[in-house]
Parts: C-alpha cells; structure tokens; sequence
C-alpha cells in the first residue's frame, strides 16, 4: 500500500510553485568591474534622483553626469531596478543622492525594451569624492577605492598586445582595429603611405608626435626614396638625409595627444616627460617585409606595393 505525502510537504510544495521567488533569478557573479562591464552596451556616471517602487517592477530615475561607453540621447534615465524576479539589485542599496558608475543592461539584467542593471556581476561601483568604491578588480568581497580618472581610463584602455600582416598598393588606404577603441591606418601619400594611429570619434593622428620631431625622416612616413638604394638621388628628400628611417619602423601613440598633451590652443612645446608618457601608454613597430618601387626621372621612387607586418602593445 501506498502512503501520501504529508500534508505539510504537500503546503512546501505548492508555496513553491505558487510563490513569485519561484522565478527569481539565482545567476552566478561573474565577477569584478573591470572584467564584466566592458559586456554591458552602455556605461554611465550617473546620481539617483528618485525611486519608483509602485508598477511591475521598482524602477529608479537617474541624472546622466557623463558616458563612459555607448550612447544616450536624454540627461535622464529609468533604471529598471530588483523585484524578485529578475537579476537585478535592489533599489534601497542606491539611495537619492548618491552617484554611481552604472554599467547597464549587462548579462541577466533582462531589460527587456528599457535600461537595467544586472547583479550577477559588479555591473556598478559607488562614487564618492571623486574615487570608486567597490569590487574593481578583485574578488566580490574585495572592496577598493580608486580615484575616479584612474578607473576611466583603465575601463576605457584596457591593455592590449595585437600583431597583424598585410599588404597595400601604391594609393591605397589600409585600417585595422585594434585594442578597444583604435585604428592602425597607413594613409597613402604622393610617394608612400603615413602610419597613423586613430581612437574612434577622433580625427587626431595619436602617433603624431613620435620622435624626432625635427631634423630628420620620421619614422611614421614611408616614402620610395627610404627604400632605395640611392636615398640621395632624391633631390626633394626631407632634410637631405642620406638614408630613411630603420626598419622596422617605431612609433608611440595616446589618447591623450591633442587633449591633454599638444592640444589645439597649447601654447608651448611638447615636453621629453610628456613624450615618455606617451611612450608609456602605447609603442608600435611597422616591418617592411617585401616592397617593389617603380623609378622615377627626379630620383625619387614610389612604392608599387608593400608587405608588411605590424605589433601594437599598451593601454593603462
């Protein structure tokens, strides 16, 4: 014979069933800030103006300070925020006031058509004082501070270390991606190309002030008369150097040339500490590895095609 479940197993179970935490989302934390908020689409600073906690679901009314990542037409936003049923943190951990780096609509924050923040993973950081508090880079119960430029700029470029090969014709453009926000681009001039260096958004050539800056070939310029085997048969040759650059060629670039370092309106000239800094944040090497020139009646060839191989490495 049979027995029946108790009747108290039954109860457990059909609360289960019935109960709204039934759907409640259990994901796993997936880690720190800096590992899971480059996955969210969208990264603001922000302060919390007011909360919602009637209608489907809390909700919580930010104002946009700045963005750090995508794009957001309205100062304001609505944050869908905690209720039980979705993989959200709770809105009373972000009281009105406070300002917060919030990485929205990452992994299980299911937004649906709006913005969310997801808990399964440190998707925000607290600010105060302009420093971060919170879960950057280590484990979920390792709190830090770290001032608030420093982590910018560590979000934003992060490090890379890239290589790729290629190839080009004479008047040809080529660009790469590389990194998280760049382009290696060799841009075609009269007699061969110019490496530039391009952070999205930017028109600034980021490797433009690559030593020497003066008195003789830069190394970011590949011209037909460097590969020639009589450089000084080229009468227009830059500052009558009797050979062109070494190969590889070497070059540094930053975000921060034209912003920080050289910008439009600076008054005097860049300094050997600002060109380390430079250095300090990116270097990149072009080899020449095959070229053919065609010749020229002024001594100064052009470059039919080239092959060339190129190593990118840096960020903060």
């Amino acid at each position: 014979m049979k027995r029946s479940a108790p009747l108290g197993l039954w109860i457990a179970i059909s609360l289960l069933v019935l109960s709204p935490s039934a759907n409640a989302c259990s994901c796993a934390w997936n880690g720190p800030f800096l590992k899971v908020a480059p996955d969210a689409p969208l990264v603001v600073h922000g302060r919390v103006i007011r909360h919602h906690p009637e209608g489907p679901s809390p909700t919580m009314d930010v104002l946009l300070l700045e963005t750090w990542k995508g794009a957001i037409l309205d100062s304001g936003m609505v944050v869908q925020m905690g209720d039980g049923m979705y993989c959200r943190p709770a809105s009373e951990g972000f009281p009105p006031g406070s300002e917060w780096i919030l990485a929205l609509n990452g992994p299980g924050s299911k937004p649906g058509s709006g913005l969310a923040l997801s808990h399964c993973g440190e998707f925000w950081l607290r600010v105060e004082n302009a420093e971060v508090i919170g879960s950057i880079d280590g484990s979920q119960s390792q709190i830090k501070r770290m001032p608030l430029e420093e982590i910018k700029a560590k979000f934003q470029y992060p490090r890379f270390r890239e290589q790729f090969t290629g190839r080009i014709q004479a008047g040809k453009r080529f660009a790469r991606p590389f990194g998280s926000r760049f382009e290696f681009i060799l841009e075609p001039m009269p007699e061969g190309w110019e490496i530039r260096i391009r952070e999205y958004g930017r028109d600034e050539n980021l490797a433009r002030l690559t030593p020497p800056l003066h008195g003789s070939p830069n190394p970011r310029d590949i011209a037909g008369w460097h590969l020639s085997g009589n450089p000084s048969a080229c009468a227009s040759r830059e500052y009558l150097a009797e050979a062109g650059p070494e190969n590889p060629r070497s070059f540094i670039f930053s975000p921060e040339v034209g912003k920080r370092i050289d910008w439009p309106s600076a008054t005097r000239a860049v300094s050997v500490p600002e060109i380390e800094e430079i250095r300090r944040f990116g270097q990149g090497e072009l080899s020449i590895d095959r070229f053919s020139l065609h010749p020229a009646d002024n001594g100064c060839p052009g470059i039919e095609w080239m092959q060339f191989s190129v190593r990118l490495h840096g960020g903060y």
